[in-house]
């Protein structure tokens, strides 16, 4: 039998109003810094408070593209099609998609029973294409 446990490294992304950018590679560190790098061996270490910070769900979508937070995500249940932000539930502690009508978080577990997840679709993200929500 394996006992092989994978681990999941979280990782992180975060997006700063001021620079109107998207920061992959984004580590937090200490208290209120994060780390950014930019090309995988250099760091700069930068004030939390200035950036807006995404965690992947580890989730990939049909594209084999990373799901993140804040992430808008096109899937298809039965013969609609919606598209929602993907968000975190802190009272299910865990990562799903934000309905826009009511604001309530459907968790990827609870999706699943309607949905083919393998079938989501990242389309953009909350800060870069927020129309893609109809806003």
């Amino acid at each position: 039998m394996n006992t092989e446990v994978k681990r999941m490294r979280p990782e992180f992304r975060a997006w700063t109003e001021e620079g109107k950018a998207m920061y992959y590679g984004v580590y937090p560190f200490r208290d209120d810094t994060l780390l950014l790098s930019y090309d995988g061996i250099a760091f700069d270490e930068v004030p939390a408070s200035d950036f807006i910070l995404m965690q992947s769900t580890g989730l990939l979508d049909k594209n084999g593209n990373k799901i993140f937070e804040g992430d808008i995500v096109k899937y298809e249940v039965g013969r609609n099609t919606s598209t929602e932000e993907v968000a975190y539930d802190k009272n299910f502690a865990g990562f799903g998609v934000r309905d826009a009508d009511t604001d309530i978080i459907f968790t990827f577990l609870q999706l699943a029973d309607v949905v083919d997840l393998i079938s989501l679709e990242v389309i953009g993200n909350i800060y870069q294409n927020p129309e893609l929500l109809g806003e």
